[in-house]
């Protein structure tokens, strides 16, 4: 899987196992091959949705789900994560794009007509959904 990578958008600490330490650990505890069973196949669902959405909905419906999973994806705003009352996103549009599958010209194109729209504000490397509600529409 040489040809496979990840781009981390945050800090993160990264550990590497050998395969012969990940099974070990797995016949160890059956919980943790439990759990790693449930990731892969919620990624699974998740990969299966989103092949679908790119065959089926437009660019526009495909980036409106993209930033609806993101916001839903977030925790409430609250005493241990203070925020406004909307949730923001803080991707590129070039990010947003790789994530909804197309150009990063046409995903400003659309965040564009969506703040036009009332649905988004762009700010610099963030994007506030001001109304998720006509969002999850536009999304299909």
């Amino acid at each position: 899987m040489y040809d496979n990578y990840a781009e981390a958008l945050d800090d993160v600490t990264v550990c590497v196992m050998s395969r012969a330490d990940v099974n070990r650990l797995l016949l160890t505890d059956p919980r943790i091959a439990a759990r790693i069973t449930a990731i892969l196949g919620r990624r699974l669902s998740d990969l299966e949705q989103r092949l679908s959405d790119s065959v089926f909905k437009t660019v526009a419906q495909r980036i409106a789900t993209t930033l609806t999973t993101l916001t839903t994806a977030q925790p409430p705003a609250g005493p241990l994560r203070p925020g406004g009352r909307h949730p923001q996103i803080a991707l590129t549009h070039e990010q947003l794009a790789a994530l909804a599958g197309t150009s990063r010209e046409t995903c400003t194109k659309v965040l564009r007509e969506y703040a036009d729209q009332g649905m988004l504000r762009l700010a610099r490397g963030r994007i506030t959904v001001l109304d998720t509600a006509r969002l999850k529409d536009a999304a299909g």
